[in-house]
């Protein structure tokens, strides 16, 4: 049975169309990967669209992709740092930090534990050391401390760099797709548009964005996700209001729904394959840290026994390194094995950014017979090309599986997920060849079911930029929220929090000084 999709966002009525000026915050041009399409989707609505980011580092591909858009009317970019240098930047640091450490030790979390062991890495020594107590183990002492960092944390002042640079700005709507690193201080934006009376939209940029990285503090006018799995991890991890919630699907991946295809046989020439026989696409992850790297897995451990069944001794093997884990890749020697090709080279590997980066990553997604992954969006983007989609289980990589909550999606959603599973090698060898022989059963009905409740649920038909775009439309059509006074309770903490930068400061002046002056005898 079909699931049903879901009706078009309703409750507003999207405005006629007005020209918006439009600031989108990314980190960094990586994220133009997911935000490409919604760049040009308002640029050809009519809309400017500024787009600010942090980092001034690109690769090749991402300075193409930037000199085309700069070509676009209508579209302009500016570096920003203010989030970086305001007073305020080292307390707001430690506590974020420390929140979200905190935050990831809450029973949610319980068997997430590489969740709650990046949170501790990210904060800082005394917070680590405070949280091994005994005590700390309590529920209701974590609660407490959590909310009392949190009133901390809220007692900070916005940035008024930041707010002064959207003022300048002077746009219609902020649009951000936050980092959302624990510890990661973007919802300052959020708060810096509140004060500067300035609609806010946030757009969750991928997946596992709302489950496996820090806990959103500020709440936006509008809150663009997925699906309903992203809706209610927004409210129940996150407490986002869920009438500030839109479901719009996932805009990135309409693009590979009726894209033409290159070659196969250029493709494969160019990769090193045979084009009369058929391969399986490996595509590699940002995994967390295991006993083995995924490169040494396939190396030493999924190749071996791919081989051991003389049914798939000569099968053509194609792997995809991910841009994230170049080096890792780059240790091990993959193309001096038989009937096995690496694509791109690690050190060239990029995120698909650009038409020829895209084209790449879709023909060899498309050519191919079936593909196989850890756990990484590729497999999702994979189902989305119609390729049957086949996940190993092995025991190194548990903490990138069912270590994560977004992994289990691939496993559950649609009444069985969208991938087949495997925890032997035997197992996955037969599963393997049934999909080359095309009798892998019911896997096209479930690859379908989990596509319209994951990544289309307005309809396979329906695809989800436009939606986004009415969303960020009607943002600004709306007043913003009210800026928040801050409350007595709120400005007390703050001028404790002040008196105590200002003595920290104070104390750290008098020490360099004196290490100055007395450094050389003390020595």
């Amino acid at each position: 049975m079909a699931t049903p999709a879901l009706e078009p966002p309703g409750g507003y009525a999207v405005p006629a169309r007005r020209r918006l000026r439009i600031v989108l915050l990314l980190r960094s041009l990586g994220y133009v990967r997911l935000f490409d399409p919604v760049i040009r989707g308002l640029l050809e609505r009519g809309h400017s669209v500024h787009l600010l980011h942090e980092r001034a580092k690109y690769t090749e591909h991402e300075s193409a992709w930037l000199r085309d858009l700069e070509r676009q009317p209508g579209f302009t970019w500016t570096l920003t740092d203010a989030l970086y240098h305001d007073r305020w930047a080292g307390i707001a640091n430690v506590l974020r930090r420390a929140t979200d450490y905190v935050h990831f030790l809450g029973p949610e979390f319980r068997g997430a534990n590489p969740l709650v062991t990046r949170a501790e890495s990210r904060a800082h020594l005394p917070v680590q050391r405070l949280m091994r107590l005994p005590i700390m183990r309590v529920e209701a002492v974590r609660l407490t401390l959590w909310r009392v960092l949190d009133a901390l944390d809220r007692a900070l002042p916005s940035n008024r760099d930041l707010g002064a640079e959207l003022r300048g700005l002077a746009p219609d709507v902020l649009v951000l797709a936050p980092h959302l690193m624990p510890g990661g201080r973007h919802s300052e934006y959020v708060k810096a548009a509140r004060a500067t009376e300035i609609p806010s939209c946030m757009c969750i940029a991928s997946w596992d964005n709302l489950s496996s990285k820090q806990q959103l503090r500020d709440v936006p006018d509008r809150v663009v996700v997925w699906n309903r799995f992203q809706r209610d991890e927004a409210v129940r991890l996150h407490g986002m209001p869920e009438e500030r919630i839109v479901i719009t699907g996932a805009q990135s991946f309409d693009q590979w729904f009726d894209r033409v295809p290159g070659s196969r046989d250029e493709f494969c020439e160019r990769v090193g394959l045979d084009p009369q026989r058929p391969y399986v696409l490996f595509l590699g992850g940002a995994l967390f840290p295991g006993s083995q790297t995924e490169a040494e897995y396939v190396q030493s451990v999924w190749i071996p026994e791919l081989r051991a069944d003389p049914r798939l001794a000569d099968l053509q093997v194609l792997v995809r390194p991910h841009p994230r884990r170049r080096e890792q890749w780059a240790a091990v020697a993959l193309d001096g094995l038989e009937h096995v090709s690496v694509w791109p080279p690690p050190q060239q590997v990029s995120m698909p950014v650009d038409e020829e980066t895209r084209a790449d990553f879709f023909d060899a997604l498309y050519h191919s017979a079936a593909v196989v992954g850890i756990n990484t969006t590729a497999m999702i983007e994979a189902a989305t090309v119609g390729r049957p989609v086949h996940a190993l289980l092995p025991p190194t990589f548990a903490d990138s599986q069912s270590g994560t909550y977004h992994f289990n999606y691939l496993l559950e959603v649609g009444g069985g997920g969208m991938v087949r599973s495997a925890r032997s090698s035997a197992e996955h060898r037969e599963q393997l060849l049934e999909s080359l022989a095309g009798t892998d059963g019911g896997w096209e009905d479930r690859r379908v079911r989990f596509l319209v409740e994951f990544v289309r649920p307005h309809g396979l038909e329906q695809p989800a930029l436009p939606l986004v775009l009415d969303a960020i439309e009607e943002v600004a059509a709306q007043p913003p929220s009210p800026p928040r006074r801050p409350s007595l309770q709120l400005l007390s903490l703050r001028l404790a929090l002040q008196t105590s930068l200002e003595a920290v400061r104070g104390f750290r002046h008098l020490r360099a000084r004196w290490r100055r002056r007395f450094g050389t005898q003390a020595g």
